[in-house]
């Protein structure tokens, strides 16, 4: 069976069982979150427009409260009582009134009928200004004060007189607490609403009407915190179609010739905000209701609600959310079965590709080096550690690579190892001559060896023979091979030898190492060396000839070192 279709026959069958599996699963999911999530859709709308009107209403009642504090209407009282225009009694009042909602009113003030005003804006639990003016005076003071009754720091002084003032016009008619249109605050430009109510001293004498701020921008703010869904966006609109708190990026506000100027709901440049009020904006709601809706974008699901009846003012709430956005969840469930189902598959093919490797990867590692021993290369470490039949084979491999490979006794190459990694050498010179360097071939032939075998026993010659390989080998480098070309005889096979320096600090080096003396059971016993050499390319190009050469270099050596002996003796 090729590699191929083994991972064919093990990763396909798995691979459609889970596919298949995932699918349904999906599947299942995808049905059973559709129809739960569109149960619960209108219920979640509902919910989401009840929770914004209770928080806006909140505010709106801590604006009244704050005047109620100060000048109870008669309806909470179990008797009348006259309100008292003292601005001294009245500035420690605020102080108080303006500290029960920082966060949205923190400005309350009184305009008397005869020009006088005070007011006490908490800018911050630190900073407090107080706003003065006497009756009939000409200007209004400043301050920036730290408790009641502290003049000590003069911020400015203006031209100012209440009752000239739009909230103090609206309410002395009014015997209700009346709200102003929505404006930008004259310091920090956010949108404000103003509540004032007038109040009266004994006999129903009007007094002048007292009245607190209400900024918006917490209405903003608090919408912007609802977690509704990605695309979704809830806003308020006045009963003028105006922009009264949104929760989305865009400003309710633009800047016209340098003044700010308050949006339409249909002129928002956001798309869910201006279509969805096209389309219900003149609803005359007496609850709130839901709908879905059609627009560019696709179904859109909205919830409408009336808001501020209670407290007088006419507004509206409208949450939209694009029914995609209420599907996200069940998509979401639905990406996460077809994630599990990729998981599953890829786990699945890494399982069946690992049982194919594991098994083909060993067989691999015999075929190349079977095909390396056959030419005539080194051969690499197989590192196969299995018990099961390759475990057995790799290791049956090694033992017969060991037979016909290297000499039984020295454990170095034997001579047709030598010959077939000459011819590998060869080749890929021929193959790539630019990137060969050449090689040498030491042909080394041991003096004085017939002596031991003589005197001391052939077991005495075998265990020389092993420590003299085992010389050679440490003298060579790791690229380098030793062979034992017969009984005394061993061959050296040096790559990349650049010249015959190399060579001739290489025989010198062998000869060193050979002929120190060897220390046997009982006995110390020494041998000469005799190496002749040959280079490839430049003494032949088979090593047939290359082996001849070296043989006969080695032999005019060993013939010069005797005739020097005899000169010596003589």
């Amino acid at each position: 069976m090729s590699r191929s279709s083994l991972r064919r026959e093990l990763v396909i069958p798995i691979t459609v069982l889970v596919i298949g599996v995932s699918a349904a699963i999906g599947w299942v999911s995808m049905k059973a979150g559709t129809d739960a999530v569109y149960t619960l859709t209108q219920r979640i709308l509902v919910d989401m427009v009840n929770r914004i009107n209770h928080a806006t209403e909140k505010h709106l009642d801590g604006a009244l409260i704050a005047l109620e504090s100060v000048a109870p209407s008669t309806s909470n009282l179990p008797k009348e009582q006259n309100f008292s225009s003292d601005m001294k009694s009245l500035e420690e009042k605020f102080w108080a009134a303006s500290g029960l909602f920082m966060d949205v009113n923190n400005y309350v003030y009184f305009g008397g009928s005869d020009g006088r005003f005070v007011g006490v804006y908490r800018i911050s639990k630190e900073t407090v200004q107080l706003f003065w003016r006497e009756p009939d005076g000409d200007k209004r003071t400043v301050f920036r004060v730290s408790h009641v009754g502290d003049r000590s720091n003069v911020l400015r002084s203006d031209d100012f007189d209440p009752r000239l003032r739009p909230w103090y016009k609206i309410a002395q008619n009014s015997e209700k607490p009346v709200w102003s249109k929505i404006y930008n605050n004259f310091s920090f430009h956010y949108p404000t609403i103003t509540l004032a109510k007038s109040v009266y001293q004994k006999n129903h004498e009007f007094a002048g009407v007292m009245a607190t701020d209400l900024t918006l921008k917490e209405l903003s703010n608090f919408l912007r915190k609802l977690e509704i869904s990605k695309n979704s966006v809830a806003y308020i609109v006045d009963a003028d179609g105006y922009i009264v708190a949104t929760s989305g990026q865009e400003l309710p506000e633009r800047t016209v010739n340098g003044t700010p100027e308050r949006m339409r709901a249909i002129d928002m440049k956001t798309p869910l905000i201006s279509e969805t009020f096209q389309k219900v904006g003149n609803l005359k709601l007496p609850a709130t209701q839901t709908q879905s809706i059609e627009l560019s974008s696709g179904t859109i699901d909205v919830a409408i609600s009336p808001l501020g009846n209670k407290q007088g003012l006419n507004w509206l709430t409208v949450v939209a959310v694009p029914r995609a956005d209420f599907m996200s969840s069940i998509n979401q469930g639905f990406m996460q079965s077809m994630v599990i189902a990729v998981a599953c598959i890829i786990f699945a093919l890494t399982i069946g590709l690992t049982i194919v490797e594991r098994v083909i990867r060993d067989i691999r590692k015999l075929t190349s080096a079977a095909e390396k021993f056959g030419n005539g290369e080194p051969m690499p470490s197989l590192q196969i550690l299995r018990t099961d039949e390759i475990g057995m084979l790799a290791q049956t491999f090694v033992e017969m690579e060991n037979k016909l490979r290297y000499d039984k006794l020295t454990q170095v190459a034997n001579r047709e190892s030598l010959f077939a990694q000459i011819n590998y050498l060869q080749k890929q010179a021929l193959e790539n001559p630019s990137a060969s360097e050449g090689f040498s071939l030491l042909f080394i032939d041991l003096d004085r060896f017939k002596y031991i075998n003589d005197n001391h026993g052939h077991d005495a010659g075998d265990k020389a023979l092993v420590i003299i390989a085992a010389r050679l080998r440490s003298a060579i480098r790791d690229t380098d091979e030793v062979a034992r070309y017969g009984g005394d005889e061993f061959v050296l096979l040096l790559k990349d030898t650049k010249n015959s320096i190399d060579i001739n600090n290489m025989v010198e080096k062998i000869c060193n190492v050979v002929e120190q003396p060897i220390s046997l059971d009982d006995i110390v016993v020494s041998v000469g060396v005799s190496i002749g050499w040959a280079s490839f390319p430049e003494d032949g190009s088979d090593y047939v000839r290359l082996i001849k050469i070296a043989d006969s270099r080695m032999y005019n050596r060993k013939r010069d070192r005797k005739s020097s002996q005899f000169v010596h003796l003589a």
